[in-house]
């Protein structure tokens, strides 16, 4: 009598394709992420103008340039997707405030343009 054969070579077990790998720049935008949440917050608190908001637009600009170093346009449209659906009530204006600060950064879209 012969054995069944319980042994299965490791090339005959159909394999599942590796998940490709996240971006280096996903772990670089949470912080990043954290912060625009924290300034975008403070900005929907102030008046439209005024030296406050001057300051807070140049801070959200920085993090956009963080972004930008971190993964390039990619990168600064996932934090900007993350402060938007943050408060989907307010995700307009949230993508208004950091486009208008975020105007001119080397990749980011036009102001108004929104993809």
């Amino acid at each position: 009598m012969i054995r069944p054969r319980t042994t299965v070579l490791s090339s005959a077990v159909p394999q599942e394709p590796a998940a490709p790998p996240a971006p280096p720049w996903q772990e670089a935008i949470v912080p990043i992420a954290d912060a625009l949440l924290t300034l975008i917050a403070a900005v929907e608190t102030q008046p439209s103008a005024g030296p406050a908001v001057k300051a807070f637009q140049a801070a959200i600009r920085r993090k956009g340039e963080e972004a930008s170093a971190a993964g390039g346009l990619e990168a600064m449209d996932a934090a900007l997707r993350i402060v938007a659906d943050a408060a989907q009530d307010r995700s307009e204006r949230r993508k208004s405030i950091i486009d208008k600060a975020w105007a001119g950064l080397p990749g980011w879209r036009p102001e108004g343009h929104q993809p």
